[in-house]
């Protein structure tokens, strides 16, 4: 038992370093307009990858007892873990451009469930790495909607020349002030939304963990300055 243990966290740190792989990988892909990684490269990486995503699946479904439990809650964790892509290359099939672009950013979700992996281990930490676990969530949702919206408005949306309108706008939209660059395809007016919704959910948080921060410190001091006085 202890054996699968050690097998299965190794398995676990090596889907760590995969999904800041795939992270970096998808980032080109979708920032760089001059094919730097070819189609060849990109489909046995996410293959490997993919391939090392559902060994752990299956090693942590084993050690867990084959649980209905277990697989209900890391149902979404096997559907990213398929390589779709390489289903689809491998049987040459014909598929719509709509479906074509959902499969190239599936990906991105394996990489958001390794930036998952991260924050659940910063959160079990004490009430200091709150505020290290808050900024790794409002900048991973910063980058990732910034990466999609520059893939898909790049070349349609004309005020978006570079990434960096891109990241301009996404920062813009979190802090709700609102930017003068607007989507023009579906999924960048819905990436919109969900920056400004992340920021009136975030910020508050911000606020109230500062306010806590104070609010302790206050504490301490009357504490300290009562003691002085009793004495």
């Amino acid at each position: 038992m202890k054996r699968s243990k050690v097998f299965e966290q190794i398995l676990n740190g090596l889907v760590l370093l995969g999904s800041l792989a795939i992270i970096i990988v998808a980032s080109i892909e979708l920032l760089d307009g001059n094919n730097a990684l070819s189609e060849a490269f990109i489909l046995k990486f996410h293959l490997w990858v993919c391939g090392l995503f559902l060994a752990d699946f299956f090693v942590r479904w084993y050690t867990d007892g084959w649980t209905g439990r277990f697989f209900n809650h890391n149902l979404f964790f096997l559907l990213v873990s398929i390589p779709y892509l390489n289903i689809v290359y491998g049987l040459s099939t014909t598929i719509s451009h709509s479906t074509w672009l959902i499969l190239r950013l599936i990906p991105l979700a394996r990489g958001i469930y390794g930036v998952s992996l991260i924050v659940s281990w910063m959160t079990r930490s004490r009430i200091t790495n709150l505020f290290a676990t808050y900024l790794t969530i409002l900048f991973t949702t910063i980058y990732f909607c910034s990466i999609i919206f520059y893939y898909m408005e790049h070349g349609v949306n004309p005020p978006v020349k570079t990434y960096w309108d891109a990241f301009d706008w996404a920062l813009m939209n979190v802090t709700t002030v609102g930017s003068n660059i607007f989507g023009v395809t579906k999924i960048g007016q819905i990436l919109a939304v969900i920056l400004a919704a992340a920021g009136m959910i975030f910020f508050p948080i911000f606020t109230a963990y500062v306010t806590t921060i104070f609010q302790r410190k206050r504490k301490e001091t009357n504490g300290t300055a009562d003691e002085q006085t009793t004495l």
